[in-house]
């Protein structure tokens, strides 16, 4: 069993009542201690943590690294931001938000207390996502039930904090590039036209409504590769061939595929090698393992056949690799290609 933190925040001078928040080990959480006067401006924030040095805020809009902890003093919006990353079994604890307000005629100090405690359980298992350059791919975050009722979102990890991207709480749920999409067990979240840029490590996540806590739940690697393109125009009735060329310099496994769909990470499969031997009358499929090649045949080209095409192989449900990348577009009969079939018939005969 993997440990996880269980951080229970009793805000001493808030008056809110205590909630719980379960970061993984490994992971991270991120706290935000409000101002004890929204209308007062406090020069000093201290962080007494359990065990080790106290972290002091000494910058405004910046994020202060002290090891696995960071500190950002917002006084727009009136509150102390703590994020503890690769959280461990022995950052349980009691830790202290001191906030410190100096005048000429007085001095205040108020005190806000977040309570951790290491309990058990399973954590979500991270996992690796190959991207393609130009094409569309989705991450999938999944939750177990007892978040049904958690305000969820996808971050990107920028070395100092993990910048939300969009959550289930948004009131737009796409901004171009990235869409959200929920589901029974949680969202998918679309990239469009894929560059290097979105490479990166990405968080699924769960917050509180309030904005009092922000934690990890499953960690994905993107990596983002190129892939061969081909661009192909058959005319309607046809029989198409085209042929996949697969790498040299990776061991690909016996199972190849092809599937349709703009998304190769959601794509619709048709055909594969364990199929070689079963005809549909549609489609058929060869893997030249000598030459390193599949060949593809569609018969009998309707307009519906229109759309993009993958070549690929996996070895199971998360390692999926694509190899190339078709663009049909099916056209209608043109007098110049009905004329060129009429004057092959014709010489043929």
């Amino acid at each position: 069993m993997k440990s996880f933190l269980l951080l229970i925040l009793s805000l001493m001078t808030g008056c809110e009542a205590s909630s719980e928040v379960r970061g993984c080990k490994g992971g991270w959480v991120e706290l935000t201690c409000k101002y004890p006067k929204a209308n007062q401006e406090y020069q000093k924030i201290e962080v007494i943590k359990p065990r080790g040095q106290n972290i002091r805020s000494t910058k405004k809009y910046k994020w202060e690294k002290d090891g696995r902890f960071s500190l950002y003093h917002d006084t727009r919006n009136k509150n102390l931001r703590m994020a503890i990353k690769q959280l461990k079994s022995e950052d349980f604890g009691d830790y202290k938000c001191k906030f410190e307000q100096e005048d000429f005629s007085f001095y205040d100090s108020r005190e806000q207390e977040l309570e951790l405690e290491v309990v058990k359980d399973v954590c979500q298992t991270p996992f690796t996502q190959t991207a393609y350059e130009t094409a569309k791919t989705t991450i999938t975050c999944d939750y177990p039930n007892e978040y049904n009722s958690s305000v969820k979102f996808i971050c990107k990890d920028n070395n100092e904090i993990c910048e939300e991207i969009l959550s289930t709480q948004s009131s737009v749920k796409s901004n171009g590039t990235f869409t959200l999409t929920d589901t029974n067990s949680g969202f998918n979240m679309s990239i469009s036209n894929v560059s290097s840029q979105h490479a990166g490590v990405y968080w699924c996540g769960v917050k509180s409504n309030k904005g009092n806590y922000r934690v990890s739940r499953r960690k994905i690697q993107l990596q983002v590769e190129g892939v061969t393109i081909t661009k192909r125009s058959p005319t309607i009735g046809q029989d198409f061939t085209y042929w996949c060329v697969y790498s040299k310099n990776k061991l690909m496994p016996n199972n190849k595929f092809i599937c349709k769909g703009e998304d190769p990470s959601i794509c619709q499969p048709l055909w594969n090698t364990a199929n070689l031997n079963t005809n549909t009358g549609k489609f058929s499929m060869e893997d030249d393992t000598y030459r390193r090649k599949i060949t593809i045949t569609v018969r009998n080209i309707t307009t519906n056949d229109t759309g993009t095409y993958w070549c690929g192989a996996e070895n199971n449900r998360r390692s999926k690799t694509f190899f190339h990348k078709l663009e049909m577009t099916v056209g209608e009969w043109t007098c110049y290609f009905i004329a060129r079939r009429l004057y092959s018939v014709h010489f043929k005969s």
